[in-house]
Order: structure tokens, then sequence, then C-alpha cells
């Protein structure tokens, strides 16, 4: 018996996974739909020592990798691509529909990413059929509704393809206002829709992919409850007597990807813009933000069958970001133009030496008014992050591997300005990696385990300085992220799948000076890194005659430790775990009808808390969602 063998591209070349030297993890469709996949967030249900969690709304989503995050909101440490197009740290956390392939790597990967590939990257990939096709698919539970269709025209036989796509959903809330006994105040609303135009010839030499999306929300899902309130998930708004928060975000992406082979070599193009517009209204008062991004990147792959193959590009990174709040107006514009290159080696049949490097230079500017004062300010840094890694092939189902990278995250002005502080640039935080790991498949092919170990040494943290209400961003501290992670399927049977992924390990950051009030700060745990995260999952076809169907039942558990929301390590959400099921009907290959639950047990579990004022704030997780999904294709 053998498991699906995967190629993968997160390395902007194709691999197969089982001979990248690094931490890759890639998930088919059929996985994801096991999961009650239907966003970006979701992803932590199946992708191992990953937390994807709100802090407040989703437009504010933290990604956390290895233990590393980033306690701003602007600056995430996690890069997440769709089709090759980076996506704003405004529209990280989006709806997803008709997703083909999804890879994390994990670690820093600044050589091929550059900025923001901190703790790691986030690469997902739509389906591209080659067949006409019209996909339904549509949800009923007791808070979430949801509907849609994929669709894919062949306009030119085996060269010249149409993708249509939409989908709506609706979360009715969970929160109650009990003063005045109101229900479901935390509503979420979302539409989204895509359309592309394929030119791939079968064995052709070039191919283009033409696309556009829009994806618009509604949502109060930014409610703050009193702490001691999360459990009974009761808002007071006696206490908190503002209008109920609103959330709306409108996302454009365009782009234009190609690729010509000639010969032994692969040029690419990705060229794409993404606006986003996003209307925040909190605490009775509106912060209207605008993103517009412009990417430009060119690449050349080189694989001839020989012992080299490698690849190297040039890439051009533009955002202009907006802010305007309380009679202020910050506008922060941040630029990148870099190149990249990284090849292997074989330096004998078993031993494969990788070497690459990323040089960048990066330029930004800041320009306030408002609230009393004003200020102008540019600043600009240079980037270097080179890669190194050895990997040996033991034997033909077993590879090791040994890595040293490097990642960061640009410097820049802040995005929230508090005082004339805020003019003064902070510098890029920069974090080196150093693991070994392992992959191998046992067992005459029923099993596949990988893991590693690791150590990540940051400096020039980017941390928030000065009282709150006033804080800034500076770079004071430095840290340590050091953990094991493992990777584990298994298929004991023709019918039973299991599934299993673990991380430990242990994430914190020295003491350090304030340098804005020159108060000394102890150091402590790094804010949304859990020393635990695990992921268990099954799935078994159930052996019956009785219903003309393939029946499957699946389950899944997941843990998350002690998580910490602030760098003081005041506020905190303990231990918990949640536990999903499923029932699947497959009639044929084109219907499947899935009975589900999620978070079965109902647990309760915050996202994010604050001080406000003498009261504590929460955010709370997802509750127990109980329905049916049908998908169908015709």
């Amino acid at each position: 018996m053998q498991l699906e063998e995967l190629v993968v591209t997160a390395n902007k070349r194709e691999q197969r996974l089982d001979k990248v030297d690094g931490a890759v993890s890639a998930v088919t469709a059929a996985r994801l739909a096991d999961h009650d996949v239907r966003d970006v967030s979701d992803l932590q249900k199946v992708l191992p020592n990953t937390v994807i969690e709100s802090r407040g709304n989703r437009a504010y989503a933290n990604f956390t990798i290895r233990g590393i995050s980033s306690p701003d909101f602007y600056n995430p440490a996690v890069q997440v691509y769709i089709d090759g197009v980076p996506q704003a740290s405004a529209n990280l956390a989006q709806d997803l529909f008709d997703v083909g392939r999804v890879e994390l790597l994990r670690g820093p990967q600044g050589t091929l990413y550059g900025m923001n590939a901190f703790a790691g990257v986030l690469s997902i990939t739509t389906d591209k059929p080659r067949v006409n096709r019209v996909d339904v698919f549509a949800t009923a539970a007791d808070r979430l509704f949801e509907i849609g269709t994929a669709t894919t025209s062949v306009l030119v036989p085996d060269t010249l393809f149409l993708d249509l796509g939409f989908k709506e959903r609706y979360f009715t809330g969970q929160i109650r206002d009990i003063d005045r006994n109101r229900d479901d105040i935390d509503w979420s609303n979302g539409l989204s829709g895509r359309a592309a135009l394929r030119y791939a010839p079968a064995g052709g030499d070039f191919d283009a992919n033409l696309f556009a999306a829009h994806d618009s929300l509604r949502s109060r899902e930014e409610t703050y409850i009193l702490d001691s309130d999360v459990k009974a998930r009761a808002f007071r708004s006696s206490v908190i007597p503002f209008p109920y928060s609103f959330l709306g975000r409108e996302a454009t992406t365009a782009g234009l990807s190609m690729n010509y082979r000639l010969s032994d070599v692969t040029f690419s193009s990705v060229t794409s813009f993404q606006g986003v517009d996003l209307h925040r209204r909190i605490f009775g008062q509106s912060f209207p933000e605008n993103y517009q991004s412009l990417y430009q990147e060119f690449r050349a792959a080189y694989d001839a069958g020989g012992p080299f193959k490698g690849v190297a590009g040039i890439v051009f990174f533009d955002n202009q970001f907006t802010r305007r709040a309380s009679g202020t107006r910050n506008a922060v514009d941040a630029s990148s133009i870099a190149v990249f290159g990284e090849g292997t080696y074989a330096l004998t049949d078993r031993l494969d030496l990788t070497v690459g490097a990323r040089l960048a230079y990066d330029w930004s500017s800041i320009r306030f008014n408002g609230g009393g004062f004003g200020f102008n300010n540019d600043a600009d840094f240079t980037n270097f992050q080179p890669k190194i890694s050895l990997g040996y092939q033991v034997d033909p189902t077993t590879r090791i591997y040994a890595l040293v990278s490097e990642g960061y995250k640009p410097g820049g002005f802040n995005r929230t300005v508090a005082s004339p502080l805020d003019a003064v640039a902070y510098k890029p935080e920069r974090a080196w990696n150093y693991e070994v790991g392992a992959r191998t498949d046992m067992l005459d092919g029923m099993a596949t385990v990988s893991g590693a170990f690791y150590r990540i040494e940051s400096s020039n943290q980017q941390i928030f300085a000065g009282p709150v209400g006033f804080q800034v961003l500076r770079n004071a501290a430095e840290g340590t992220s050091t953990g094991v992670e493992v990777e584990l399927t298994l298929r004991p049977t023709d019918r039973l799948t299991l599934t299993a992924q673990g991380a430990l390990g242990r994430s914190e950051f020295s003491d350090y000076t304030d340098p804005v009030t020159g108060q000394r700060i102890a150091g402590g745990r790094t804010p949304y890194a859990p020393d635990l995260v695990t992921n268990l999952g099954f799935r078994y076809l159930i052996d019956q005659t009785w219903i003309p169907a393939q029946m499957a039942l699946t389950g899944a558990a997941r843990t998350v430790s002690r998580t910490y929301f602030d760098p003081n390590n005041v506020f905190s959400q303990g231990s918990f775990t949640t536990f999903d099921a499923g029932l699947d009907f497959a009639f044929g290959a084109a219907s499947t009808l899935r009975v589900f639950a999620n978070n079965l047990t109902d647990r309760t579990y915050r996202t994010y808390s604050f001080a406000f004022g003498p009261a504590t704030l929460s955010t709370i997780g997802q509750p127990r969602i109980v329905g049916v999904s049908w998908r169908t294709r015709f």
C-alpha cells in the first residue's frame, strides 16, 4: 500500500515533497473537506504547529508558526499567497472555496519570499480543472448558512478555459446582549466571487492565467465581552454603553501569471494588484483604512535533469496605506525591490547541498497630521537573507536534512500613530532558524512520518513600548523559540486513515528596557505562542450495502495549551481541546452529503483579551456548529 506522492511548488519550483530539505506540509482538497475547512483560519486544524486566531476581528488575525508571532496588527509574521499573489495584512484571514492544494513552509523563508516570511509562508492554490464542470455546494447548520458554485468552461479543447466561482456565507452569531435581550449580536455575512481565464495548452511551452476576485464582508464579529461573561457568551450594554461594532471589508484582487518553458528553463511572471477598504467602527468611533498593493515578480527555474537545479528572480512590491481616526490622517508607503536565488547541487548520489540568498532594499515614508501635531519622515533599509541546507537520502524512503535560514519583518513606521514619537522608524526584526529534520515511509508504504527539531533566534524584536494608549513600536527585546514537531499519516487498512500532528516548544523574549519610558521590563512568554499544539484525526470507510453510497466516518481533536495575549503575560487563555465529527455519504463521483458537528462539546475559549479601564474585555472562538453540507458536480 502506498500513500499519495505529492509534488509541491512552495519553493518556487516543482519538487517532490519527500525530497524537500525543510519543513513543508501539503494538504489536498479532500482532506480540507474532511475537516470542514471554510476559511484561512480553519487551516490551523490541518497544519502542524500553526495557530490562526482573530484578535477582535479577522482583519487583525494573528498567525503563529513555531512560536513566532507578531504583536503588531499590521506587520504579520507569516505571509499568505493565493495563486502566487501576496495578500494584504488586512486580508490574510478570508473565505476559501474551490481550493486545490495548500502548502505550508514552516520557519523563516526570507531567501525566496523576503519580508514577512518571518515564521513561515502559507501558499494556497485554487483548483484548475481541464474539463467542463459545474460544482454546487451548500451548508445548513444551526448557526451557519452557506451556498456557492464553482464552474469551468472549456472554450477551446485542451487549450483555453474559463473559471467562475461564487460563495456566500452567513454566521448567525453566538453572543447575547442580556441587557437589551438581543440574541446573536455578533453576526457576519461574507460574499466572495472570482473569475479566471486560463490559456493552458496541453503539452505547450506557454501558459497564462488572468484572474480577478472580490471579497465583501459585513460583520459585527468584533464584539468584546467582559472576561467574567466569557463562559456565558453574554454582552452587557449597560457596562459597555457604545453602539454595536461594525466591520466592513471590500477586497479586490486582479492578476496575471505566466510561464514559458524554454528547453531546461522555465520563465515565470506574476503581476498583481490588491485593494482593501476597511470600514471599522468600535466603541462608537470609526477607523477607516485603505490598502493598495502592487506586486511584480520575474523568475527563472532551471532543471536539466543533471546534478544542479535552482531558481532566481527579481521582485518589486509597493504598499500604500491610509488610516483616518478622530480627525487625524496617517499615510504610510512601504516599498521593496529584491533579487534572490537558490540552487541545489548533488554532491553525490545521496547528498545534496542547497545554497540561497536574497538582497532586498526596502524604503518607507510616513505623512501624519491631526490631533494637535503632524510630521513627515522617511527611512530605508538593506536586508540580506542567506540560506544553506544539506539533505541526505539514507535509503529510497528516508531522507534527513540540516538547515540554516534567515527571515525578517520589515522596518518602517507605525500605522496607528499615538504620539510624535511615532515619527521615528523602527528597524527590521530578524530571525535565524536552525533545524534538523527527517521524513520516512514505513511499514511497506502504509505510514509516512516527518519531524524536525528547531531553534529560532530573533533580534530587534518589534515591541510596543510606553503606556497604554500612547504605545509606539520600538526595537527592544531578543527572543528564542525552541521545539520539536512531528507529522504522521498512517493507513493500517484500506478503510482507515489516521493523522497526527504535534508540536512541543517554548517561545520567550529576553528582558529589556523600554526605550520610551526607560523602565526595565522583565522577559516573558511570547504572545500568541502556546507551548503545545496537537491535531489528531481519522477517516474510516464504513462497509455497508443498505445505502447506495460510500460512507465514511471522520473525527478530529485539537489541543492548544495556555496562550498569552500580551508581552507582560497578564492576559491569557488556558489550555483547551475541541472535537469535530462528521459522517460522509458519497453518491458516486458526483455528489457528497456530509453531516457534521464542529466544536462538539461547545467549548468556549478566548482568542484575545485586553484591559479596558478597570475591566478586562475578550473575544471568543467559534461555538458548536451542527449541520449538513451538500456538494454535487454536473
